[in-house]
């Protein structure tokens, strides 16, 4: 919905959210946008929707139960029905939109937890069109760095019901390490293990639109062979790669997805260690570590961790 068309979208919101409400919704004008505020019974809970240069943002206050939770599925539901912001234009949805013959049907790849010494390395991948990007938009869907887990967790599950053409590949630690020595044995490394998994996660999802000839890979490195090795089995697609890439909504898309995944098997190795593994590959991660080897074995602790890290180096001092 046009980002003129405020007091419209307020009044579809109101019309939406009248079913879960025992008392008439209230609106009240606040600094740049409007406030709804919801009562069902006992429970009442606000909705401030501010209007601003780089759209609109949502923020709840009130009771965290039934009736927010409620509301919130049904504003997000609204919102990604909702036409994409034409203030901002087609160029925030994809970063192809320079390519020759961009049709706005195309597919992005991101990785999570490469710089993780704990948990997995995911790489996924989304194929989208501009009706899938629009409603990803208003979902909020953005880097995944730039969100908390929490928020990561809900909009993945959004994400693959708005976008079916997905593919999620994680490589636990006990994997992950068993693959990156057999690389290291050919004389490869790590920037290979990344591109086997981007090329594994874009084949996937091409192979179920044979329409789509355009990908965009957020870049790890300057050198690879993603693009040649997509060619091989898609001849007419255009493979950009390109740092930032997130920008994109289906990079985007992929980055929640990729992250959602590594934050799920953390949680699974965090239980399977008794204690909350730390993310990252700082000093806090080799000290976790040193814990877990207190009460374990270097092999149970190659089921939590990627054992080329400096860190793991550094155990033995």
């Amino acid at each position: 919905m046009p980002n003129g068309n405020f007091e419209e979208f307020i009044t579809l919101l109101q019309t939406k959210l009248n079913s879960l409400v025992t008392e008439p919704i209230q609106i009240k004008k606040i600094n740049y946008g409007q406030q709804l505020i919801l009562q069902s019974h006992k429970e009442k809970v606000t909705l401030a929707v501010y209007n601003g240069k780089k759209g609109r943002k949502l923020v709840w206050g009130g009771q965290e139960g039934a009736l927010q939770k409620a509301a919130a599925a049904v504003v997000d539901l609204t919102m990604a029905q909702a036409e994409p912001e034409t203030k901002q234009g087609p160029a925030t949805l994809s970063l192809l939109t320079k390519c020759p013959g961009f049709d706005y049907l195309w597919a992005g790849s991101d990785e999570s937890g490469k710089g993780d010494f704990f948990g997995p390395l995911v790489v996924a991948a989304v194929l989208i069109n501009k009706d899938i990007a629009g409603k990803l938009y208003n979902l909020g869907v953005r880097d995944s760095k730039e969100l908390s887990d929490k928020r990561i967790l809900e909009l993945a599950e959004k994400i693959e019901a708005l976008a079916p053409l997905h593919a999620v590949l994680p490589l636990k630690p006990e994997a992950y390490n068993l693959r990156y020595q057999q690389m290291k044995a050919q004389g490869y490394n790590l920037n290979h293990l990344l591109a086997a998994g981007h090329i594994a996660a874009l084949t996937k999802v091409l192979k179920e639109d044979k329409q789509c000839h355009f990908a965009l890979v957020d870049r790890f490195n300057q050198k690879n062979n993603i693009a040649q090795e997509l060619q091989r089995s898609f001849p007419n697609l255009t493979v950009v790669q390109q740092p930032r890439a997130e920008e994109d909504m289906a990079v985007a898309a992929a980055s929640i997805l990729a992250r959602a995944k590594f934050v799920n098997i953390m949680q699974e190795l965090s239980t399977l260690a008794g204690m909350e593994l730390p993310k990252g590959g700082g000093e806090n991660a080799t000290d976790c570590a040193r814990k877990i080897l207190a009460n374990h074995d270097e092999e149970f602790l190659n089921k939590l961790v990627k054992n080329h890290f400096a860190n793991y180096l550094r155990l033995k001092d």
